[in-house]
């Protein structure tokens, strides 16, 4: 998984990254849908890229990562 988003991640919700695995269910890690959608425009605004809108929005850190990854400028860093 992505170390920045998961170092962002951990840092955002005060979570220990050795709970943050790919199968933890955001649920299970605290998150209700209204902290993973200010999460999903964190990380926008920080990278500089648009999550297209989802109609079953990620369960799980790894349905997360694997949303996001994609859209993540080539090395990883924020836009200029």
């Amino acid at each position: 998984m992505n170390s920045d988003l998961i170092n962002l991640f951990a840092e955002t919700f005060g979570i220990s990254e050795d709970k943050l695995l790919p199968e933890a269910t955001l649920e299970s890690l605290g998150l209700d849908s209204l902290a993973v959608i200010e999460f999903l425009f964190q990380i926008e605004d920080k990278f500089g890229i648009q999550i297209p809108d989802q109609a079953n929005p990620p369960r799980t850190l790894g349905e997360m990562v694997q949303l996001i990854e994609p859209l993540l400028p080539a090395a990883g860093k924020p836009a200029p």
